[in-house]
């Protein structure tokens, strides 16, 4: 990748601050679509027409989709890196605005240029379903919140059910539920009107403790299981798969999962794995054996999270339903 020109970008939600390398070239634009063609149009005169460009950013939701589709259409190539991945690439680093940040961007993509892989593009209707997963969400947290307040306020006994403070919140708790039945019946629209998602879909909840939700939010979060090329590394990136933590003679602890992953699909695999215990008769007995032999049950309910996962791209991978084992009497 020699002949390969490194543009790094820091994304605002006004403003779009451009770094490339070779050349340390900078320039600042909106971050519309005239801005995107003024950028493109600049290099292309400075660089040259046939020179491949490689676009690095990080991760700003929102704010980079229209960028996003403005390559696509270009066809240029581009990657988003997590922010913390490049705070941590850099060392010890004073100061901060939006130009030096594209710098540093710039700075950790060309030195692994050889290592970085183009982002694939999200097939049809996941970018949707992403969004409706998000609102739903945020529904479920918001009524969350008022139903631990009004548990706490007749617990106290400190309201009355007359009393306009709680009236109003039951009123708030009816409506968020259901716009949170109506963001998954979207959902579930979404994913019967796309071939390719229902099949999925349907695949996944073949397996014991995986519902609509969370076979959505893998589908989601793999782009339908081609983000990740297998169930090891989802699991490095929801936080299941456990490392190593020893150094020298001094540290000897066991090994532990990395708290820098996806909370979210964590948690939703850990409701999916307490299901499993209960209704899997292979899974239950696996939990009951390992718990009654000493292990700590968070510890044996992350491999069980692990099994799910692993089932999951096995089922995907052979395009047939998962079959729950019977054991022998």
């Amino acid at each position: 990748m020699k002949d390969l020109l490194i543009v790094g970008v820091d994304v605002s939600k006004l403003t779009l601050d451009f770094h490339c390398k070779p050349g340390d070239f900078a320039l600042q634009t909106e971050n519309k679509l005239s801005g995107f063609k003024l950028w493109l149009t600049g290099i292309r005169k400075l660089f040259g027409l046939e020179l491949p460009i490689f676009v690095v950013m990080e991760h700003t939701g929102r704010y980079s989709a229209r960028f996003e589709m403005f390559l696509r259409s270009k066809s240029i190539d581009f990657c988003k890196v997590p922010a913390l991945q490049i705070k941590r690439s850099i060392g010890v680093a004073r100061g901060k605005n939006d130009k030096v940040d594209a710098a540093r961007i710039a700075e950790y993509a060309w030195l692994r240029r050889d290592l970085l892989v183009a982002d694939v593009p999200v097939l049809q209707g996941i970018a949707e379903l992403r969004n409706l997963l998000s609102l739903r969400s945020k529904l479920v947290k918001d009524r969350s919140g008022y139903l631990c307040r009004l548990k706490e306020m007749r617990a106290t006994e400190s309201c009355s059910k007359s009393d306009i403070t709680i009236q109003i919140q039951e009123r708030i708790i009816q409506e968020l539920t259901r716009a949170i039945k109506k963001t998954e019946d979207q959902i579930r629209l979404i994913i019967r009107t796309n071939e390719v998602l229902k099949k999925t879909c349907t695949l996944l909840t073949s397996i014991k403790g995986v519902g609509l939700i969370v076979a959505a939010y893998m589908i989601a979060n793999t782009n339908n299981f081609t983000r990740f090329a297998n169930a090891r590394k989802f699991n490095c990136y929801a936080g299941l798969a456990p490392f190593a933590h020893e150094s020298g003679t001094s540290i000897k602890s066991r090994s532990r999962v990395s708290h820098l992953a996806n909370k979210e699909v964590k948690t939703l695999l850990n409701l999916a794995a307490f299901a499993a215990i209960q209704f899997d008769p292979e899974l239950k007995t696996y939990y009951q054996k390992r718990v009654a032999e000493g292990m700590k049950k968070m510890a044996c309910l992350n491999i069980i999270r692990s099994k799910i996962v692993s089932r999951m791209y096995a089922v995907v991978k052979r395009e047939t339903p998962y079959i729950t084992i019977t054991l022998a009497a």
